[in-house]
């Protein structure tokens, strides 16, 4: 077969599956229409080429053509499928309606709650991280619009309608694993705060997590308020919430997983003060030794009386602040003994 000869399907539906296409994330793995070995690959945002991959036996390398001219809304549904292959057509439409609108809502939608500060925030840190639907109704709308994820009738329920403050949680392959909501409409909602798994295709992430490429410092904290109240702090710092302090099974398996990224990275232990919070500090620590993460870690407390960072946040900022600087501190002397040893090398 000649390099680049164009071979032609009736669709790219039909194609994957007469190449046995095995999802590999970015790729497929398919049978090589040359010498039929399952060692050729086809990126997903190039439908339209594949290339065997034993160079010294085979190596060809193909066009594909389809006869079926698929619109961009039938391209787009088909790869939200490939995405998420055991979601049916009505929850990936639900995940996809969810994802779009909360980006529409944080970017064009004011909000006097978030744009006043919210919980010590300003309106900076707050619009980043946090949707504000406002109005009971449109909290109605969402939960109409994601049903088919939930498996349950949030919208006739006036106490779910209520939360009006989304926190969404995206896993490492850009999902919206999990929504958190709270109220800004009834502060006085209990619980504060109610968490709703939005992507029931698979094992979703338990923690929030948002660490920026240049971070020296890392935060663990147990709620993602705690989180944003360093982020105020310092823009450069990354925070992982675990979103409740029992959570830190799948914690310990992404540290693990990217130990080596983390390698020169400082953790502060700033989980809250009280029982759990003490035991979660433990086994973060635990955790931190044990597998060898990072450069070293310390623990952030907060004043007698207060029980979290946030709420620190809020009640003395400028003590808060201190606080912070205090117990990174043993991070800069670290870091720059370690600088000038370089340099001495150098």
């Amino acid at each position: 077969m000649n390099k680049h000869q164009q071979i032609t399907f009736r669709s790219v539906e039909e194609a994957l599956e007469k190449l046995n296409a095995e999802d590999k994330g970015h790729y497929y793995i398919c049978n090589c229409p040359e010498c039929q070995q399952h060692e050729a690959f086809m990126y997903k945002n190039n439908l339209n080429y594949i290339q065997c991959n034993r160079e010294n036996h085979c190596g060809e390398r193909m066009i594909l053509q389809y006869h079926k001219k698929q619109t961009p809304k039938e391209l787009q549904q088909f790869k939200l499928k490939q995405a998420y292959p055991s979601l049916n057509k009505e929850q990936v439409q639900a995940l996809d309606w969810a994802k779009k609108a909360y980006k529409h809502i944080k970017r064009y939608f004011p909000s006097k709650t978030l744009d006043n500060g919210y919980r010590g925030l300003s309106k900076e840190v707050a619009r980043d991280f946090i949707v504000d639907l406002q109005h009971e109704g449109l909290v109605q709308f969402m939960f109409q619009k994601i049903e088919p994820l939930l498996g349950k009738a949030y919208a006739n329920n006036e106490w779910m309608c209520q939360r009006n403050l989304v926190f969404p949680l995206y896993g490492e392959d850009n999902t919206l694993d999990r929504i958190f909501l709270r109220s800004s409409i009834n502060p006085d909602l209990e619980p504060k705060e109610i968490q709703l798994i939005t992507n029931p295709s698979k094992d979703t992430r338990d923690f929030f997590m948002d660490i920026p490429k240049n971070a020296k410092t890392v935060v663990f904290t147990e709620a993602i308020l705690d989180g944003l109240s360093f982020r105020e702090m310092d823009a450069s710092v990354g925070f992982i919430a675990l979103t409740g302090a029992a959570k830190t099974r799948k914690v310990m398996d992404y540290l693990e997983k990217h130990k080596e990224a983390l390698r020169d990275t400082f953790f502060l232990l700033a989980m809250d003060d009280d029982e759990a919070g003490w035991e979660a500090n433990q086994n973060v620590a635990g955790i931190l030794e044990n597998a060898r993460v990072g450069r070293d870690w310390n623990v952030f407390s907060c004043p007698e009386g207060i029980k979290d960072p946030n709420e620190f946040l809020q009640a003395d900022r400028e003590c808060f602040k201190k606080q912070y600087i205090k117990s990174i501190a043993p991070f800069k002397t670290h870091q720059r003994k370690r600088e000038a040893a370089l340099e001495m090398e150098l």
